[in-house]
C-alpha cells in the first residue's frame, strides 16, 4: 500500500480522485464536508450509519445527515467507510528503545552518552509520525524522556514542523532514589538524574511538580515504586505530588504494579493508574469508586509472539498464552467492577511493524483478553479522551477536534479494519491518505 503523508496527501487525493479541484496555493481548505458511510460515536459506543461531519478550521462544526456543503468547501466522500475519532495511546515512551538483554541503565547510558539529545529526539519525531500513519492522532508520553524531550518533541509538533499526533507529555518522571534503572553501586554519569527527577521529602516533591509544570508539563508522572528499584516514594510526597498538581490543573499518572502501592496512589487521588499488574478486587473497587482510570499496558499474543522470537528457545505458543491470562484476567476483573479503563500500550522494545501497530496490537489484546471490540474501541477513544482531560478529544460532534480516521469494514465487529487506515486527518487537515484504496462512494469522488 503506498503512504502518502503531510503536505502531499491532500495533493495526492486530489490528483488521484479528483483532477478538477484546484486549491488555491495548495493550502487545505479552511472548510471540509466530510461524508462518512458510517460513524462510530464513541460515548455511545455504537455505529449510527451514515453522517455528514462539517469542519471548519480545526474542529467539528456540526453532526448530521444531509448537511448541505457550503460555498467553497472541499467534500471528502467517505461513503463506503466507517469513520471512528482519532485513536489515542495514553501511556507512550517516544523517546526510549529498550533492546534485546538490554537493562536501563546500559539504555539511559546508550540515549545520553552515545546517541544525545538531538539524534534522541530525531528517532522520536520518526516514532510519533509511526504513530499518526496508524490513526492514532494523540499520545500521553510519560517519562524516560531525557530533561523534556518529550516537551520539545511537542513543541516541534504543534509548531507544524515535523509530523505527529498531539503530544501530552509529562516530562521526566517523579520517583524515588534510583528511578527505575537498576541498582547502580556507583552513577558518576548521573545516569538517573538524566532521566528522572528524584523526590526527597514532601517540600521537594511539590517543588518537582512546579518545576515540570514551568516546562509545559501537561501531566504528571509519579512513581509510588519503581520497579526494578526497591525504593518506593512515601504517602506524603504522594499526597503533595497530587495536591500540588491539582493546583496547578494536571492529572497526575501513578506507575503502580502491587496492590499496597496501587491502593496508596488511589488514595493519595492520582487520576490514572498504569500497569497494575497485582491488584486486589477490594483495591479495583476503590478505583472505581473514585473515577481512577485503568492503563492495562498488556501485550497481545502476536506481540508477546514477535517478542519472544528471537530468544535461544522461544517458548510455545500455547506457553505465552498461558503466561498472558494472569494481565487479562485482572483486565477483566476491573472491567466488570466498574473500572474505567483507558488504553495503553506501554512500547519501548523494537517493534517490526511500528510502535503504532504496536498500540493497535495492544487493543487485539484486549479483546483477547475478553473486551467486545466496540469497548476496546472506547478505551482508545471516549475513555482516553476524558482521562487526557479535554472534551474535545476521542470523540466527532460538536466543537470537537477534527481529528478522524477513517476504515473500511465495521470496528465494532472486528478490530481487523484499523490495521488499514484509508485516511488520517488531525485538526481539519488531512495527514495520511492511501490514494490507492480510496473508499468513496466511487473512484474520483474523494474531493470534489
Amino acid at each position: 500500500m503506498s503512504r502518502l503523508t503531510v503536505a502531499a496527501c491532500a495533493a495526492a487525493l486530489i490528483a488521484a480522485c479528483l483532477p478538477a479541484v484546484v486549491h488555491a496555493q495548495g493550502a487545505a481548505p479552511q472548510t471540509i464536508l466530510v461524508r462518512a458511510g458510517n460513524l462510530f460515536d464513541s460515548e455511545a459506543g455504537r455505529m449510527v450509519g451514515p453522517r455528514d461531519i462539517l469542519i471548519r478550521g480545526q474542529r467539528v462544526a456540526e453532526v448530521g445527515q444531509g448537511l448541505e456543503a457550503p460555498e467553497g468547501a472541499a467534500v471528502v466522500d467517505l461513503g463506503r467507510c466507517s469513520v471512528i475519532p482519532g485513536l489515542i495511546d495514553v501511556h507512550t515512551h517516544l523517546l526510549l528503545e529498550q533492546r534485546e538483554r538490554e537493562g536501563l541503565s546500559e539504555v539511559a547510558a546508550r540515549d545520553q552518552g552515545v546517541d544525545g539529545d538531538v539524534y534522541r529526539t530525531l528517532v522520536g519525531a520518526q516514532r510519533a509520525r509511526q504513530y499518526l500513519e496508524a490513526g492514532f492522532t494523540a499520545v500521553r508520553d510519560l517519562g524516560n524522556s531525557g530533561q523534556f524531550l518529550d516537551l520539545m518533541l511537542e513543541r516541534g509538533v504543534n509548531d507544524g514542523r515535523v509530523p505527529g499526533p498531539r503530544i501530552y507529555g509529562s516530562g521526566p518522571g517523579l520517583a524515588p532514589e534510583g528511578g527505575q534503572l537498576e541498582p547502580l553501586t556507583d552513577d558518576p554519569h548521573q545516569l538517573v538524574a538524566g532521566e528522572y527527577r528524584i523526590v526527597n521529602g514532601v517540600d521537594d516533591a511539590r517543588a518537582a511538580v512546579r518545576e515540570a509544570v514551568a516546562r509545559g508539563a501537561d501531566v504528571i508522572k509519579a512513581y509510588p515504586e519503581a520497579t526494578p528499584q526497591r525504593t518506593r516514594l512515601s504517602v506524603a510526597e504522594m499526597e503533595a505530588i497530587v495536591s500540588e498538581a491539582k493546583r496547578h490543573g494536571l492529572p497526575v499518572a501513578a506507575h503502580a504494579t502491587s496492590d499496597e502501592s496501587i491502593r496508596e496512589a488511589v488514595e493519595a487521588g492520582v487520576a490514572s493508574i498504569e500497569h497494575a499488574y497485582e491488584i486486589s478486587d477490594e483495591t479495583l473497587r476503590l478505583m472505581a469508586s473514585k473515577g481512577v482510570w485503568l492503563v492495562p499496558t498488556d501485550p497481545s499474543l502476536e506481540m508477546a509472539l514477535e517478542f519472544t522470537a528471537s530468544w535461544p528457545r522461544q517458548p510455545p505458543r500455547e506457553e505465552i498464552d498461558r503466561h498472558l491470562q494472569a494481565n487479562r484476567d485482572r483486565l477483566m476483573r476491573a472491567h466488570r467492577l466498574g473500572v474505567r479503563i483507558a488504553l495503553g500500550s506501554d512500547l519501548y522494545f523494537p517493534y517490526a511493524a511500528g510502535r503504532g501497530a504496536g498500540s493497535r496490537a495492544t487493543l487485539d489484546g484486549y479483546v483477547e483478553a475478553g473486551l467486545t471490540p466496540t469497548e476496546a474501541l472506547r478505551a482508545a477513544t471516549w475513555e482516553a479522551g476524558r482521562l487526557l482531560g479535554d472534551d474535545a478529544l476521542g470523540v466527532l460532534r460538536s466543537r470537537s477536534w477534527a481529528d478522524l480516521v477513517a476504515v473500511e469494514g465495521d470496528p465494532t465487529q472486528g478490530l481487523a479494519p484499523l490495521r488499514t487506515p484509508r485516511l488520517v486527518m488531525k485538526g481539519g487537515r488531512i495527514e495520511v491518505a492511501d490514494a490507492a484504496h480510496a473508499c468513496g462512494a466511487e473512484r474520483g469522488s474523494a474531493l470534489q
